[in-house]
């Protein structure tokens, strides 16, 4: 069997092989106090140094005291004592879905070990993770699983086609710790120190099982639902001497998952990756799927023409990324399209009584920027003048910008100087 991550390749017991995961990590959160201090326990950098290169953007002494760190933290892993601190759980409600999830708060040390396991498992979550996984994973999102699925409606499956849309009870909390170092001990097993390493660094997790917030389980999580989405891949029928595949595409965000093909294959397909989740990875798929039957264009003109006559019906559409993707359009989810127009009325409220709209109301504006961007808004955007208030909203937030750089530039100064 194939292994990856081969000691050669990947030595963490190298200081210099760190030391682009420790800069990766430390690269937006200078401004933090505990990552100061986890600098300034080098005793390669003072906390007036820091803002002395944060004032001019020369980053010498930070660029030395990250290699100080990284030696410091490479002396760790080569002794097998990592001294890791405790991490903190709190619980804190979901603003779109009203659920209560258990998120966690990392020390600076937990999450720098994580950058630099993750830097070292490259080579395995390039070759296991799907190009349809796009929850997590860098320069893909939302967006792009979106086009996604408009591709896969629009062009490859040009007449009907049927969608089965699943997604796992508890996602992070049910895939355990020992569940992922079997799963690695199979894929990196001559690498035994890395093996090591990120045994001990998921040692730390609370009750045992994946963290919410942190960036190596969301490395890990994607990596164990790439075997979920392989075992749907593989699944097949044999009909007159012909292998036949019950699925015909995925696009998989997060513990979210769609499959494309006929109806009666993809519920046998379900059917079968429930049962195998469940027993090999202990992860628990809704029974309650969600069945999407996408029409054919002559079918979406048909609804159009209905539409135009005043008719409120819609063809049916996959529901996915928090948008509705259909043949001939893209529009936003429900729910997710209220929230942005209240605050869409609130902030021209706010604009008509004080003349300007508070900097935290053109924060929330601008971050559903993109809702309306990249679906087909535009009746939506003309009748609340979407543009003209994000313009408004840009300029609102930009100043409050300046403003808190401006103080932040003082209190550096200060620093720097004292």
């Amino acid at each position: 069997m194939k292994t990856y991550c081969k000691p050669k390749t990947t030595d963490i017991e190298n200081w210099e092989f760190n030391l682009p995961a420790v800069t990766k990590c430390l690269k937006k959160k200078l401004s933090r106090n505990d990552f100061q201090r986890t600098l300034c326990k080098t005793g390669a950098i003072t906390r007036q140094e820091i803002a002395q290169d944060r004032l001019s953007g020369d980053m010498h002494h930070v660029r030395e005291a990250e290699k100080a760190l990284s030696i410091m933290l490479t002396d760790r892993i080569i002794a097998r004592e990592l001294k890791i601190k405790p991490i903190r759980q709190f619980e804190r409600v979901d603003g779109l879905t009203n659920k209560l999830r258990e998120l966690c708060q990392e020390s600076p040390e937990q999450q720098i070990y994580e950058y630099i396991a993750v830097k070292a498992l490259k080579p395995l979550f390039k070759a296991k993770l799907f190009k349809t996984q796009y929850g997590s994973i860098p320069k893909r999102g939302g967006v792009a699983g979106k086009r996604k699925i408009e591709r896969l409606l629009r062009r490859k499956f040009k007449g009907q086609v049927a969608v089965v849309k699943g997604d796992v009870t508890k996602a992070y909390p049910s895939v355990t710790v020992s569940l992922v170092i079997m799963m690695l001990r199979r894929d990196i097993g001559k690498n035994r120190t890395l093996l090591w390493f990120v045994g001990e660094v998921m040692k730390n997790y609370p009750d045992g099982h994946l963290c919410i917030g942190g960036y190596l389980p969301a490395w890990l999580f994607n990596y164990v639902m790439s075997y979920v989405l392989r075992y749907l891949y593989n699944q097949a029928q044999i009909r007159r001497g012909k292998r036949q595949r019950l699925v015909y595409a995925i696009v998989c965000y997060a513990d979210d998952f769609a499959i494309y093909g006929d109806i009666s294959k993809l519920k046998k397909a379900m059917k079968k990756a429930t049962v195998w989740a469940s027993t090999e990875l202990g992860l628990n798929i809704k029974k309650a799927w969600q069945f999407y039957h996408i029409q054919d264009f002559d079918a979406e003109k048909e609804n159009h023409k209905e539409r135009s006559k005043g008719s409120k019906k819609r063809t049916e559409g996959v529901d996915m990324m928090g948008y509705v993707v259909r043949k001939r359009y893209t529009i936003i989810r429900g729910r997710v399209f209220r929230r942005i127009r209240r605050q869409t009325i609130r902030a021209w409220n706010d604009l008509k009584a004080m003349g300007y709209v508070p900097w935290w109301r053109a924060c929330r504006i601008m971050a559903y920027k993109g809702w309306v961007v990249h679906s087909d808004g535009r009746k939506f955007a003309e009748k609340y003048d979407f543009y003209s208030l994000l313009k408004k909203c840009t300029k609102s937030a930009s100043r409050h910008g300046k403003e808190i750089a401006r103080e932040k530039r003082i209190l550096l100064t200060e620093a720097a100087c004292g």
